[in-house]
């Protein structure tokens, strides 16, 4: 397929970010993810399709939106528009937001193709300064490997620094063809034990933990892995222990520790999902110092937060 005809996924594209590789970056923010982790921040980048954003308090309750929906995908149910968003992978047209007159609905998600994102990667250029470059993150950027691959490609031949995040839960086929166009990879950590880790993202960490080690062997940029930090889940020192194991195994030796926030709660709301989130109590100073130490002292070059020496 063609540069101009191959496209992807996007939910977002911010300016600006300092913490996700060196210099000013863009981050690029891919649909679709493998995991389902109990306290993501962007939901919204969940599904591989463009689906409605929904504000309740901008509704009027007239049903506009669901006389234009081809889908019959939204109903009124107890006073309340509610909408069935596995109907919404099969449209292309979302009359539903073409119809909102309030801005209550709202399509979250677009198609693009590879030129018109470099055009604007290109745009965003002049900003970033002598490090800076594009940072694909998501969701999960390896959902999307053909498109990907083109555009790092047309980067990395452009002399733009790049960089991916990924949560490795994902076929090698995807990754390995990206790898000689990468310069830097994030890689997620957040569990060491399967079953646990099953519990709290919907899938074991076996798949990741292989690819861990792979991408580590094979990639020759400089690869972080990070680590979001989790009070009640994967603060433990066993599980502390096993992953600076892990990650001595690997001959890496560079974590970036993520403390939980609950910035993305009202996007939730958007989606009509409940947010489970706030069972999660926000890592205090003392637990991120002792969990940073931990990793110092075992020879892991560890940032907490943003102090990143990117």
């Amino acid at each position: 397929m063609g540069t101009k005809k191959l496209t992807g996924t996007l939910f977002d594209i911010q300016g600006f970010s300092v913490h996700d590789g060196p210099g000013c970056r863009t981050l690029i923010f891919f649909k679709g993810c493998p995991l389902s982790c109990t306290w993501c921040s962007n939901p919204e980048g969940k599904n591989r399709f463009p689906e409605p954003l929904y504000q309740a308090r901008k509704c009027t309750l007239d049903m506009l939106c669901a006389k234009a929906c081809p889908h019959h995908a939204i109903t009124l149910v107890s006073g309340a528009l509610v909408i069935d968003r596995s109907k919404c992978g099969a449209c292309t047209t979302f009359d539903c937001t073409e119809a909102c007159c309030t801005g209550a609905l709202q399509k979250g998600g677009y198609e693009i193709t590879v030129n018109e994102l470099y055009h604007l990667i290109q745009r965003d250029r002049q900003y970033w300064g002598s490090r800076g470059g594009v940072t694909l993150t998501g969701g999960e950027p390896f959902f999307q490997p053909e498109f990907i691959q083109e555009l790092l490609q047309r980067c990395y031949s452009a002399y733009i620094h790049t960089a991916a995040e990924t949560c490795g839960n994902i076929p090698w086929k995807n990754i390995a063809p990206s790898l000689p166009y990468l310069e830097w990879i994030f890689f997620d950590l957040k569990h060491m034990n399967p079953q646990r880790h099953r519990q709290m993202t919907g899938a074991s960490n076996r798949l990741i933990l292989k690819n861990a080690s792979d991408i580590a062997k094979e990639f020759s940029g400089r690869m972080v892995f990070r680590m979001p930090l989790i009070p009640g889940f994967n603060d433990d020192i066993e599980n502390i222990s096993a992953m600076i194991a892990f990650i001595k195994s690997t001959g890496r030796n560079e974590i970036n520790i993520l403390p939980l926030h609950h910035l993305g709660r009202e996007k939730y709301a958007l989606l009509g999902l409940p947010y489970y989130t706030e069972n999660f109590d926000h890592p205090g100073h003392e637990l991120l110092h002792d969990i940073t130490t931990r990793f110092l002292e075992s020879g892991i070059h560890c940032y907490p937060g943003n102090q990143t020496p990117f």
